[in-house]
């Protein structure tokens, strides 16, 4: 349980430095005041948190620019009895980073990171084939593994943030030329046990996420579509989750739309998808917090 109430209790994945530790960080400080830093190992570490109340908050990645939805995290939404109140999406910035200053490409023979930055940055990896590639929890995990091993010949992908806290150093790589696509942006979403802006008319919810269960013939994701475009209603991403189970009549649907939860065109079209699925939750209602210029993150 959570018993300093001065403070905000914030979850994400990884030692400080990760990826999620920096949205975390410029969520909490456009948001609260004081805040405790809480580094979990997993993303179910995080939920699992959150739900218990040993935390308020827990943020989590939920789609890259590049390399689309973040799957693990789709499947938790499914299961989890938290709300979403909120997003944020900062610029990703893959950086090179080894112990010493004087480090080369040529030296390196293995590198550590997380899965997602290793895809991301797959088209510069495949230039060096004999380069091994060893995944971690996060992409902190690998910057202080390979500050505590102090090798020359390793190094880890991950942010400047994160080298500069466990004393690495960026080989003179430009971030554009490591990742796939030069902007590349993550989105977090924010997870609490309530929500606070739901029943407030006046609050600028732009979101909706929903999870929806239908049939697994799919005729009814077309008429869902249907409902949201007659309404004019922009869908940001949707995920269609199949049961692997032979007997399984049903799969969900992972539904992210632009509007206000309280406008009548809004509370309509719910309604009548409502009427044509086996069931819907809204999982939040919420509004987003725009990522800064790229030059802050360099």
């Amino acid at each position: 349980m959570i018993n300093d109430t001065s403070r905000i209790h914030i979850a994400f994945l990884g030692p400080k430095g990760s990826y999620s530790h920096i949205a975390a960080k410029k969520y909490a400080n456009y948001h609260f005041n004081k805040i405790t830093e809480y580094s979990c190992q997993n993303f179910s570490d995080i939920l699992h948190v959150v739900e218990n109340n040993q935390v308020d908050y827990g943020i989590l990645p939920i789609e890259n620019s590049n390399s689309g939805l973040i799957n693990e995290v789709c499947d938790l939404l499914l299961t989890t009895h938290l709300i979403l109140i909120g997003d944020i999406t900062i610029p990703i910035q893959h950086r090179i980073l080894v112990n010493n200053y004087n480090s080369s490409l040529k030296q390196i023979q293995t590198i550590y990171s997380h899965p997602q930055p290793i895809q991301q940055c797959s088209n510069f990896l495949k230039k060096f084939p004999h380069w091994k590639i060893i995944l971690c929890e996060s992409s902190s995990i690998a910057i202080k593994k390979v500050a505590y091993l102090n090798q020359p010949n390793i190094a880890a992908l991950g942010s400047t943030q994160g080298g500069i806290i466990y004393g690495l150093h960026p080989l003179l790589l430009s971030p554009y030329i490591i990742s796939n696509y030069p902007l590349n942006s993550t989105r977090f979403i924010i997870l609490k046990n309530e929500n606070l802006l739901f029943t407030n008319t006046t609050a600028i919810l732009e979101k909706i996420m929903l999870i929806i269960s239908i049939d697994t013939k799919l005729n009814k994701l077309y008429s869902i579509l249907k409902i949201l475009q007659f309404y004019k209603i922009k869908i940001n991403f949707l995920r269609l989750c199949c049961s692997l189970l032979p007997n399984n009549t049903t799969n969900s649907i992972i539904l992210e739309i632009t509007a206000h939860f309280h406008h009548t065109y809004t509370q309509q079209a719910l309604i009548k998808i409502y009427n044509i699925a086996y069931s819907l939750k809204i999982l939040g209602c919420y509004s987003t917090i725009a990522y800064q210029p790229y030059q802050q993150y360099t």
